[in-house]
Order: C-alpha cells, then structure tokens, then sequence
C-alpha cells in the first residue's frame, strides 16, 4: 500500500515537472560535466551553486493580452521599446507617438508582439505566454532587466 501510494504521488511530480519548461542560466564558469535528468538539472559536486532554473510558466509570469494594464504590460513594453519593436510597430499603426511605456496593452502593444513572435518563429498570438515570456527573456532582455514574476 505504501509503496503505491509513493509511486502514485512521484507520478504526480513527475508529470508537472514535465509540464514546466526549465530553463538553465549559467551564472559562473562551469568546471566539469553536467549530469542531467528529462527534469532536474545538478550541477557537479562544488562548494557554491552555478546554475539558476528559471521556469517560464503560467504560474511563474502573467499571460498578458489587449486590454491587460499594469506594471508587466510596462515590463514588457520597455522591452518591445528597448530593441525596437514597440517604435516599429508604432510606425506601421500611424501612431508613433502612442508607442510608449504606458502599462496599457493596447494594438500597438499587440502588434510589436507579433512582430517579436514572426522574427523567432512561435505561434502569433499578440498575446505573451510563457513560450513568448522565455524569447524575450533569453533574446531581447540584453540587460537582464527583470520580468514580471508573480509572487507566491
């Protein structure tokens, strides 16, 4: 009974770990190799850690879409700013003067969106998801500037 009950609540760890997409940061120099598991990366046997996890999910970061206002769309519009989408997207919409940092999702919000998710080949929604939250984390945040993590 015992050991059903392990195997049933390991199960269960198991299959949300498999739901969470687990990014690994290298913070240090690496000496060695990695050992991996499908879910758990460890890093090898050293007195202070070297890798981050950093999981981009719906539990993690907000979905954002038109209509969203707040401190992640501003976030997320200082990054779509910072490499040039919001100003493009601006410019094709005729109103380059309404893409600015203003914490309101609105079509110019979703248009640079959009155009962010052509340039790297994800589904285009104008909506960020994690899949979208972990591209302009890893591509277009140069500066590490922080992303909306939801607090537990």
């Amino acid at each position: 009974m015992k050991s059903t009950t392990t195997q049933r609540s390991i199960s269960g760890i198991t299959a949300m770990l498999a739901k969470t997409t687990l990014s690994i940061v290298v913070t240090a120099g690496v000496v060695g190799v990695l050992r991996m598991h499908p879910a758990i990366a460890t890093p090898p046997h050293q007195q202070s850690p070297i890798l981050v996890a950093t999981a981009y999910t719906n539990l993690t970061l907000p979905t954002l879409s038109r209509g969203d206002r707040g401190t992640g769309v501003r976030m997320l519009q200082q990054i779509l700013l910072d490499n040039g989408f919001l100003p493009a997207a601006g410019v094709r919409l005729e109103n380059p003067s309404g893409a600015a940092v203003d914490g309101a999702f609105g079509a110019i919000t979703e248009s640079a969106v959009r155009d962010l998710q052509r340039r790297y080949n994800i589904p285009v929604t104008g909506w960020v998801n994690p899949v979208t939250w972990e591209v302009l984390d890893r591509q277009e945040n140069p500066y590490r500037s922080p992303l909306p993590w939801k607090p537990y």
